[in-house]
């Protein structure tokens, strides 16, 4: 279902640090917002604040209302987990948490929905990385198709990776 976000008032300290001062927007629902700025100013910390990334950073505060169809996401008996369900965030490059395997980082979510890999019969992240085409190679010539083109990078640069259906993972 589509949601409706209103912010007001909105300011974000890094300790006393203001980082963000005063924002105040309407986005309404099913519809495509973009937030455009030099760096370093602001366009990521108000992204975290959306999804109550911002408050697990030590030091940092919210003040003002983050209106998810009319409800504060801050209130005092919003779930931030909940929220970030509902809320997702997506990072320009890899944000591993870093006390965690790559594996545990990919299956973080499914663990999270409260859903099961079958990590006994594949040793892939995502229980669908057959086994069987591993080290080999396909009619392309690589092990996969994604490793058979070049990925893009948010700056349109090309770079050849590993293949994600490698031995290291599977």
């Amino acid at each position: 279902m589509a949601k409706r976000l209103d912010i007001k008032d909105l300011n974000l300290y890094y300790g006393k640090f203001h980082a963000v001062q005063d924002v105040t927007l309407q986005v309404p629902a099913r519809s495509v917002t973009a937030f455009i700025g030099p760096s370093g100013c602001g366009k990521s910390t108000v992204l975290r604040s959306l999804n109550r990334m911002h408050e697990v950073v030590p030091g940092a505060r919210v003040d003002g209302k983050v209106l998810l169809d009319g409800e504060d996401i801050y209130g005092a008996h919003v779930d931030p987990v909940q929220v970030r369900r509902t809320i997702g965030m997506v990072f320009q490059r890899p944000n591993p948490f870093p006390t965690m395997s790559i594996r545990d980082n990919v299956v973080a979510g499914l663990k999270l929905a409260g859903r099961r890999t079958r990590s006994t019969s594949t040793r892939s992240p995502s229980g669908r990385c057959a086994a069987r085409t591993c080290g080999k190679r396909s009619r392309t010539g690589w092990a996969s198709p994604a490793a058979a083109s070049p990925a893009v990078s948010s700056s349109g640069s090309a770079s050849r990776g590993p293949s994600p259906c490698s031995r290291t993972c599977c």
